[in-house]
């Protein structure tokens, strides 16, 4: 812990309160990204909950951080140190007062009454970017005022301000890990809103409190102030450090998505990974710019180390990637397609795969990142009068390179070029920042033996398919095709002739369809008297909405799949004899494909349909919860024909409880030893076993499903002997729901 007395060691112009506000700040980071993992949630069910949505949250996030940086730097440099802490405590007391009204603002407004607006990229972006706003600029506002509150002079203010930086990083840190892995698991994303708006008060009241030991006179009017002559190095023109940093903001949220990207893939991403793997590169910036603050007194040259940290940044983040996928090919036992983490079964997968495989990829760029902010501020911290606009400005360009590289990686690169190519192009950035230290190549043997690996690495890096055979852990002689687009990694690994869909690095299915999978859709489907129009969310292996076709009264078909990839490596396997079947499912013209957000197309859809059924993923899954929440049986209820009904499987973590809560009638039926069907409608649902029977005995309906690769006898069999329960809701005894949209219990089943 910072204390007074290390305070005043690591600068002359330090005071002896600046202790107590680098706690403040600490709490306020941890505050920071605990909003930011509830709110984009809450704002992920308005803009759609596919990787373009997350992007132009974050993007917009980064944009209102950077606004208010701008702001705070412009004028806090006018202000004295004590005024300085007084608008930092009021930034905290006008977030808390937001946090509050957060709630209604993303959820019950946007989401609830304005989500038909959410259909083009740049309206969600403008409407994202407004509703954030106000928290995001009294955040940025922030960093600036803080690191003028506690300098009197430029020298010596790199240090502190490393040091300031690294505290709130640290705060940020932790707040993602403790929040993602415990408080919004235990309370839910509102109330976890409200407990940082609690947290943003005290920070505000306390900031307020404190102030007044702060002086209250400007940088002029302080005599004691220091007389800082810069050297030679730190008079290089300022606009040129702008460029480099927001050069470097560029790579670094470009490293971030593709990092995240790989351990999405590495992880198979359940409700804890997103929290877990940001808390990685939260705590190690954190760390290196604290280890950063400390070192700049040693440091004559910022140019040079950080052009070269810019490049080794790009070089080590292409071999640890590769790396990775290399060592795990090359171990595939040490993979599992489950993503189930149980805290009862620590083994040695678990601990590779959430400990090691983030550490290696994440820790040493990161630390990087963070090392080079304080180097920064030693470059440009040359006048007493402008150290809250250097930092101010610094930090902007810094965030603009973020947003920049974030909506250009995430929604076009990435797209173009693939992770694979990505890569690339990164690692040749960093190179360009290696040739800027030409004036040194030929004296110093290590930069040069730098630039040259780096191009050895541009040549040798794997393409697309072999990078993402080798993360798959899938043998390099075995059959495997991927595609990637900016929503995500699907791809098709087949042994033996038997094939097997991964998508996000999930097993999703096996080719020929599975069994469970035309269960899955025809018995609901011969199941509804007439069923002329249906609606099913998830693509998958396109097993279940093929074979939901079965009936012949079935006239529409709207197939609904979140993940882009999907469609064009299935259409890629229907060349293949196993996927043979899915020649069947894209020539007939009933089915109408659409890459989206399933909740986003039943709210904006006029139509009402007979069926719709939830092909969804295990409840523990990432964003699963938002197909077995109550609001999203509501939505459901609000787009069925009269005696429609929704079909649902039934993997626990309350998605019977959900459905009853809201529809009057549920049925459940049980299948093939462990296939679990829930059908809700607001009418009784007659399983009428001898009528099934009679239909899966048509001769129309027995080509079909043997066209899908499905054997109708098997079928018959299973609905012979299915386990049928009924659920009849009695007047006053509506259940409590299990899952909402604003506490998914099913995602986060380790808190239950």
């Amino acid at each position: 812990m910072l204390t007074a007395k290390t305070a005043n060691t690591l600068s002359p112009q330090s005071f002896r309160a600046t202790p107590f506000l680098f706690a403040l700040y600490f709490i306020s980071g941890f505050t920071a990204l605990l909003y930011q993992v509830a709110w984009q949630r809450m704002l992920g069910l308005f803009s759609g909950s596919d990787v373009r949505s997350v992007t132009i949250i974050v993007a917009s996030y980064l944009l209102g951080l950077g606004l208010g940086n701008l702001l705070g730097g412009s004028f806090s440099d006018r202000l004295t140190n004590r005024k300085c802490v007084i608008v930092y405590g009021c930034c905290n007391l006008g977030i808390a007062s937001f946090a509050l009204t957060s709630r209604f603002i993303f959820y019950d407004l946007l989401f609830l009454r304005l989500q038909y607006l959410a259909q083009s990229l740049v309206v969600t972006l403008a409407i994202v970017l407004i509703s954030l706003l106000i928290p995001t600029v009294l955040m940025g506002i922030s960093l600036p005022m803080l690191s003028r509150a506690i300098n009197r002079s430029a020298n010596g203010a790199a240090s502190l301000i490393g040091w300031l930086y690294g505290f709130n990083t640290l705060g940020a840190g932790l707040g993602t890990l403790i929040s993602g892995w415990y408080i919004v698991g235990t309370l839910g994303y509102d109330r976890t809103v409200y407990l940082g708006a609690m947290f943003s008060l005290a920070v505000g009241v306390s900031a307020l409190v404190l102030a007044s030991r702060f002086p209250n006179h400007s940088l002029h009017q302080d005599k004691s102030a220091i007389n800082f002559q810069p050297n030679q190095a730190q008079t290089q023109s300022i606009k040129y450090w702008y460029i480099l940093i927001f050069l470097a903001g560029f790579t670094a949220i470009s490293w971030e998505i593709i990092w995240f990207r790989v351990l999405d893939i590495a992880l198979q991403s359940n409700a804890y990974t997103y929290a877990h793997l940001l808390a990685f590169v939260l705590i190690s910036s954190a760390v290196g710019s604290m280890i950063g603050a400390k070192a700049i007194a040693y440091i004559h040259r910022p140019q040079k180390v950080f052009l070269i940290i810019q490049g080794i940044i790009a070089l080590y983040s292409a071999i640890a990637i590769w790396g990775i996928g290399l060592y795990w090919q090359a171990n595939p036992g040490l993979r599992s397609d489950e993503g189930f983490v149980s805290l009862n079964n620590i083994n040695a997968e678990v601990v590779f795969k959430y400990l090691i495989i983030p550490g290696v990829i994440t820790i040493l760029p990161s630390w990087l990142m963070g090392f080079y902010f304080p180097l920064v501020q030693k470059a440009v911290q040359q006048d007493n009068g402008q150290i809250g606009k250097r930092v101010g400005l610094i930090y902007l360009a810094n965030i603009l390179g973020n947003t920049l590289g974030s909506l250009l990686t995430g929604l076009l690169l990435i797209n173009l070029l693939g992770t694979a190519g990505s890569i690339r192009l990164l690692v040749t950035i960093g190179l360009v920042f290696l040739l800027a230290l030409r004036p040194n190549l030929s004296k110093n043997f290590l930069i040069t033996a730098l630039i040259m690996i780096t191009v050895v690495a541009i040549i040798i890096f794997p393409n697309n398919n072999r990078l993402w055979a080798a993360l798959h852990a899938v043998d390099p002689q075995a059959y495997f095709q991927v595609t990637e687009d900016s929503t995500s990694v699907a791809a098709i690994a087949e042994t033996n002739g038997q094939g097997k869909l991964l998508a996000s690095g999930q097993v999703q299915a096996n080719f020929p369809y599975m069994h469970i999978h035309g269960l899955l859709g025809s018995v609901p489907a011969l199941l509804h008297p007439h069923p002329e129009k249906v609606m099913i969310i998830g693509l998958g292996s396109g097993g279940t909405p093929h074979t939901i076709g079965v009936n012949p009264a079935t006239k529409k078909i709207k197939i609904i799949e979140l993940l882009g990839a999907e469609l064009p490596v299935l259409q890629q396997y229907a060349a293949r004899p196993a996927g043979k079947a899915l020649q069947h499912l894209f020539s007939d013209p009933r089915y109408e494909i659409i890459v989206g957000d399933g909740r986003r197309e039943l709210t904006v859809s006029d139509e009402k349909f007979d069926i719709i059924e939830a092909d969804a993923i295990q409840p523990w899954r990432s964003r699963a919860g938002m197909l077995y929440s109550q609001e999203f049986f509501q939505q459901v209820q609000s787009c069925l024909k009269p005696g429609g009904f929704v079909v649902q499987w039934d993997v626990g973590a309350g998605a019977q409880q959900t459905m009853q809560s809201v529809f009057p009638y549920v049925t459940k039926v049980g299948m093939a030893g462990n296939l679990w069907i829930l059908i809700g409608s607001d009418d009784p649902v007659l399983f009428d076993r001898t009528l099934l029977l009679q239909r899966l005995r048509q001769s129309q309906v027995i080509d079909f499903l043997e066209q899908a690769g499905i054997d109708p006898i098997r079928v018959r069999q299973d609905v012979s002997n299915a386990y049928v329960q009924r659920f009849e809701r009695k007047s006053g005894n509506k259940p409590e729901p299990f899952n909402t949209d604003l506490f998914p219990r099913g995602e986060y089943y380790l808190n239950r």
